[in-house]
């Protein structure tokens, strides 16, 4: 007998890796629940293969998540691999973006994920097996400016899921982190999943950085180095352990693209070498050893 599909439920399936991954899923055989708040703006899933589009807003209270989760295991029978992927950039300094602004940007990219596994894993902890992915971001691991709020409620949810996954490890439960770097997907394209605090709230003691931000963010769409279709077969293979990653354990943390080892590898040097340089003054404010 043929093993059966693995079910994926896969949010923010309307662009990017959300996209690319419901189809590198599908076209290997897998069932894919590509959810979305607005399941139109995922028409371009609506008639392939192996992928039935879901609503689901992680954007919700608890309960509604959990109800159209359990709906959605009444109709389809289970889930085998979540994957939070939905997010969005908020751009602008942290003195202009409003408190409304700065709760949006944690709610979509830290709070409704979180929520997302909160409504699943009871499912899965009865099965007694299920695989969480998380897509973060290698902006988890420094600062930018006018692009900070992000990079914060990335780098919350980065530590928020990896704590996640140790605490479920013992039900069967698998946890992989992917920090992409820079992928040709359409986050940055104005108007789509890049949100700016609107120039009337912008103050002029910012303008030299907005503008510099501006124009990098300009600079970078469509150019980035990443290629999304690769990623995500990437990101399939190295969750089913297959392709490249025949064998291997799926890991707590991938970080995706090339740019992304090279950035969150300074990154981590840049820590070691400011660890090194204060131990002996760190160490001052010790008790005597023995006391």
């Amino acid at each position: 007998m043929a093993p059966r599909s693995r079910v994926w439920l896969i949010t923010g399936c309307s662009s990017g890796f959300g996209l690319q991954l419901a189809q590198t899923a599908a076209a290997r055989g897998d069932r894919v629940l590509a959810a979305s708040r607005n399941p139109d703006k995922a028409k371009d899933l609506a008639n392939q293969p192996n992928i039935t589009l879901v609503r689901l807003d992680h954007n919700e209270d608890l309960p509604k998540i959990k109800e159209a989760i359990n709906d959605i295991i009444a109709v389809h029978g289970t889930i085998d691999i979540v994957v939070n992927n939905a997010a969005y950039v908020q751009t602008g300094t942290i003195e202009e973006a409003s408190p409304e602004d700065t709760l949006g940007q944690f709610q979509a990219n830290l709070l409704g994920p979180l929520n997302l596994y909160r409504a699943v894993l009871p499912h899965l902890r009865s099965k007694g097996h299920g695989t969480l992915v998380t897509i973060g971001s290698m902006a988890a691991w420094y600062p930018m400016n006018s692009c900070n709020l992000y990079n914060a409620s990335k780098a919350a949810l980065r530590w928020a899921a990896l704590g996640l996954g140790d605490e479920v490890k013992g039900f069967g439960i698998q946890h992989c982190l992917v920090e992409p770097g820079f992928f040709r997907t359409g986050l940055l394209k104005p108007g789509a999943n890049l949100a700016g605090t609107p120039p009337a709230t912008r103050l002029p003691a910012y303008d030299e950085i907005n503008k510099a931000a501006d124009g990098n963010f300009k600079q970078f769409n469509g150019k980035q180095l990443g290629n999304p279709v690769k990623g995500a077969e990437i990101i399939y293979e190295v969750v089913t352990s297959t392709g490249v990653a025949e064998g291997k354990a799926l890991p707590e943390f991938l970080p995706l693209g090339s740019d992304a080892t090279a950035e969150i590898s300074k990154v981590a040097q840049k820590t070691l070498d400011a660890v090194e340089e204060w131990r002996s003054v760190s160490a001052l404010s010790d008790f005597p050893e023995g006391k």
